[in-house]
């Protein structure tokens, strides 16, 4: 990097650590915030504090307004970005310190606002995604876009993939946003027009409806909870069971089955169920409570062709 900057992140995601390492081998990382809990996160973050010096503070929600006073006053920042960091930032500190807060938003504002953009991206089947980085104002990713960088999303991407791909665009742009910020650049305002938001995904998010999702909508689904959830849900007499990757394959027959039926299950054909729209998955890699496995050994455990998933 060319432009040296004085930067304070606070981070909750391993999709920070790219950005974090870059900045600290440019030497213009300055201090770390991290929330309890996460020990993954907290874990790097120490060692890199040990290795270097740099200041990190273990932040607590109740204290988190103070823990960012004391940050600033440690690090003495330019500018402080958050990636994935799961508490707002008060309107007191913002008012505070105008112009210094900056959030990497791992998804396309301003539509595809919420927790958890890279889930509903995937799970919508998008062609692409990217990291939008705007200021931070007291709505929620409502705040002037600073940088905005698009990332194709291919068939073969999971959550896992596709959050690696974002960690190190989120690293490779940094040049120039700094150079946008040094600049006076303020953004642009979102078009609230074209603005949806997206909760952070609930258990219903993650559910197969055979009946209600085509084979391609199950697959990408799958994909999107692949490896955060180990797998999309669906349930065989009350057993559960979580669908990790799966295959859209061509028609093996044209019986009128139920949506959710087994309609192969062999070592050599795989496990196919039947979905909607006269569609129809093999199930390549399952998991349960005893192993993640390929769909065909799940008849060991008495499922069999014509037996039925459940539609949740």
């Amino acid at each position: 990097m060319n432009i040296k900057s004085k930067i304070a992140v606070l981070c909750n995601n391993r999709m920070a650590i790219p950005a974090l390492q870059s900045l600290y081998s440019s030497g213009q990382l300055y201090g770390i915030g991290a929330p309890e809990g996460n020990t993954d996160v907290v874990d790097f973050c120490m060692m890199l504090s040990k290795q270097s010096g740099i200041p990190l503070i273990i932040m607590k929600k109740e204290n988190f307004s103070l823990q960012i006073t004391e940050l600033i006053e440690k690090a003495n920042p330019e500018y402080i970005f958050t990636m994935t960091f799961p508490w707002k930032i008060s309107g007191e500190i913002l008012k505070k310190y105008p112009a210094k807060f900056y959030n990497f938003h791992f998804g396309l504002l301003p539509e595809m606002r919420g927790a958890d953009p890279v889930f509903q991206s995937l799970r919508s089947q998008a062609k692409e995604t990217g990291i939008t980085v705007h200021a931070i104002e007291e709505k929620i990713d409502k705040g002037a876009i600073i940088l905005k960088k698009t990332l194709p999303i291919t068939s073969n991407m999971t959550h896992g993939i596709l959050c690696t791909n974002l960690s190190w665009l989120g690293a490779n742009l940094l040049n120039e946003l700094l150079s946008l910020l040094k600049n006076g650049f303020q953004g642009t305002e979102q078009e609230n027009l074209k603005a949806k938001y997206y909760k952070k995904p609930q258990a219903e998010d993650v559910c197969i409806s055979w009946q209600k999702f085509d084979a391609q909508t199950i697959e990408a689904l799958s994909r999107a909870c692949n490896p955060w959830n180990k797998g999309a849900y669906t349930q065989w007499n009350g057993w559960n069971i979580r669908v990790v990757e799966a295959t859209v394959v061509e028609k093996i027959n044209d019986l009128p089955n139920s949506p959710g039926t087994i309609l192969s299950l062999s070592e050599e054909s795989g496990l196919i169920v039947k979905c909607s729209n006269e569609t129809q998955l093999r199930l390549d890699i399952i998991y349960t409570d005893e192993g993640f496995m390929s769909g065909h050994k799940l008849s060991a455990f008495g499922l069999k062709k014509g037996s039925q998933f459940a539609n949740l």
